[in-house]
């Protein structure tokens, strides 16, 4: 079984999909009870930021035993460093590092019996590198690399390869909502390669590491960004 967090919609959704197509049974997480989950996949419905919720809910996956695990659920909070609000803070934390590091200790006694394992954080560019805005969530997915690295150090000799994919610009549903067709026109022309990301384009490369084509990389951050963070 592979696990997707946040699976119901954009890049969540393209890797749930594109599991699913390579033969994986494949369960899925939003914050509702019920959602528009991907045709052919199973939905879990778990908050979290109720951390009953979820601490029940890594008790169920660690019975469950997938032997993939996308961590790609997440929040974000826009707000400069001196004006942060303690609260947003951890929120962000709870969604993007917390809630992550729970479900990777949940998976891996499965893995650990099997001998093998894949498991993909789903990072940001902006957790290597960064601006003005971004403290709070540059610091929850810096964190997110970091973790991965040292988990990869330890699960290495199971079988169990982890990394951490860092996407840039990525032309979801949901930044089509926030950001105007100007906006994201503006956002492409910062990209060397001139264009937006599509969600498929991730989902592709997530796939193949969590596949048996990737039989060496681990303990990375792969940054899918067009450029953006080398020129």
């Amino acid at each position: 079984m592979a696990l997707v967090t946040g699976g119901t919609r954009g890049i969540g959704r393209a890797i749930a999909e594109r599991l699913r197509d390579a033969g994986h049974q494949v369960l899925v997480t939003g914050t509702t009870a019920t959602a528009d989950r991907p045709s052919g996949c199973d939905y879990h419905g778990v908050d979290f930021l109720d951390q009953q919720a979820l601490h029940e809910f890594a008790k169920l996956i660690e019975q469950r035993r997938p032997h993939i695990l996308v961590n790609n659920a997440g929040v974000t909070k826009a707000q400069n460093f001196a004006d942060i609000d303690a609260h947003e803070f951890e929120r962000v934390q709870r969604v993007n590092l917390f809630a992550p590091q729970l479900l990777c200790r949940a998976v891996l006694p499965g893995m650990r019996a099997a001998g093998w394992g894949r498991i993909v954080n789903i990072g940001s560019m902006w957790g290597v590198v960064s601006k003005t805005g971004r403290a709070t969530y540059s610091a929850s997915k810096g964190g997110l690399d970091a973790m991965t690295m040292a988990l990869a150090a330890e699960v290495a000799k199971d079988g169990i390869l982890a990394n951490c994919v860092a996407p840039g610009f990525v032309e979801t549903d949901l930044l089509r909502a926030v950001v105007d067709e100007a906006g994201r026109e503006q956002l492409a022309s910062q990209v060397p390669l001139g264009r937006l990301a599509q969600p498929e384009e991730i989902a592709a490369f997530v796939t193949w590491l969590c596949s048996d084509e990737n039989s060496y990389i681990s303990g990375q951050t792969l940054v899918i960004d067009g450029g953006y963070t080398r020129v």
